[in-house]
This record gives C-alpha cells, structure tokens and sequence, in this order.
C-alpha cells in the first residue's frame, strides 16, 4: 500500500470546484440580497418616522454594515494563507532522527531498498527537506513550487499522462499536478506531510530517502540527481517493510 491511498495515482482525480464556487457565490448574493432587503425595509421604517431622523438612522446602518463587512473580511483572511487556504496547523513539521538503513531491515524479507548503493548520511537532511517540501507544497496547493521538486521524467510523464484528457490537453505540470491531487481534510493533510527521515542510501544518480510516515509507519521514496541537486521521482513515498 503506498501513500496515494490518499493521493490516488492510479487514475487522473479532476478536482471539480465548479460546485463549491457557484455554492460561495450563491452565498454572497444571499448575503447582497440580504443586506439590500434590510436597507430597503430600514429607509420605508425610518421615512414615515421623519426624514431627519431616517437619515441619521440610514447612516448608522450603513456604518454597522460596513464595520461588519470589514470585520468579515478580516477574519477570513487571518484563516487563509497563500497557495489554498490551509492552516498552519496542517502541516506536520520534519524530522530528522536518522540511525540509518539498518533499522528498516525485516528478517526474511525484502530488503532490497535498505541495502541499495550506500548509505549517504551527508546528505540525508538536505534529501528530507526535500521530500517534506514536495509533500507540504502540495498540501498548500502550491503546484508550481511541488513541480520544482519533482524530476524532470517524472514531470513529462506526468503531463503526457494527463494530456490524454481533452480537458487538460496541452497541460503544464502545475496543471497536471493539480488533477492529480484529490483535496484532503486537514487531518489527512498533516498525515500526508509527515516525514521522520531514518536515511539515505545512494548509488551514482539514484537514491531513496527512507523515512517513518504517520503511525510510524516505513515508507520509501525514490530520488534522482539533476545537475547536482536530487529530485523527487514519484507522487509519493511507497511502503516498505
């Protein structure tokens, strides 16, 4: 089982937002509509009490209106940040612990990813990081910041996979990346961002990260270098173990 029981790889997840926007708006017409249906019913109230006096009460209807609106506002925007709106408290933050490739053996069975090449464990922090950021900018929706991570036949692959759909015909991989992710609720979000890195082991350009996901469970990821810096080479981390 990989992680992509939470980030389906086997088939292209077209994320439709088209409900949930026409749902927001609908919400804010009812809102409009609402509003103008109170200063509507205010300005008859207030006109058969004396003109004086709707004109004060009109103005003080429509600076509580406005203070409202503006104090809308400004939570909203305390809850969002950029890239879609997730709250801080989603992602899990990176660790470290190392110990090696040794821990991760199973008697009997199938190590083949814990003795690949050598362990590496100069590099094992700047891999985590990588990995973690991959998984985090994803998280936050920020698709051309996980494509950066991601190597380059790992990106075309991606895209051509995806262009076969006339809907995302002549997609780039931020495009590509975004049909692929499903939206998770925050708590599947920081399960999907965490990374407790044990180690790395390499062989000339090729790698694996291998690291504790959520439950403590052993996860792989493999790795490319390009042009001296390692790359992701998959959606997502596999189980091992």
């Amino acid at each position: 089982m990989t992680r992509e029981g939470k980030w389906p790889l086997a088939v292209v997840v077209v994320v439709v937002l088209a409900p949930v926007l026409l749902s927001a708006c609908g919400s804010s017409n009812s809102d409009s509509s609402s509003s103008n249906e109170a200063a509507s019913t205010g300005s008859t109230t207030t006109a058969q009490n004396g003109s004086g006096q709707a004109q004060k009460e009109q103005s003080q209807s429509g600076s509580a209106a406005k203070s409202k609106d503006q104090g809308q506002e400004s939570s909203s925007q305390g809850t969002r940040q950029s890239g879609g709106g997730h709250s801080q408290n989603t992602v899990a933050p990176l660790k470290v612990s190392g110990g090696g490739s040794a821990q991760f053996r199973t008697k009997g069975g199938d190590n083949s990813i814990q003795e690949f090449g050598e362990e590496s464990e100069s590099e094992l922090q700047e891999v985590a990081e990588i990995v973690h950021r991959f998984y985090v900018s994803r998280s936050e929706e920020k698709w051309d910041v996980a494509c950066s991570y991601l190597a380059k036949p790992n990106v075309e692959q991606l895209v051509q996979l995806v262009s076969q759909s006339p809907q995302f015909k002549g997609a780039d991989c931020s495009e590509a990346l975004q049909a692929f992710t499903q939206p998770l609720p925050p708590a599947l979000e920081r399960e999907v961002t965490t990374v407790d890195a044990g180690s790395f082991r390499r062989e000339d350009e090729q790698g694996f990260l291998i690291y504790y996901g959520p439950d403590r469970a052993v996860y792989s990821m493999p790795m490319r270098e390009e042009d001296g810096t390692w790359k992701v080479a998959a959606l997502s981390g596999s189980a091992i173990g």
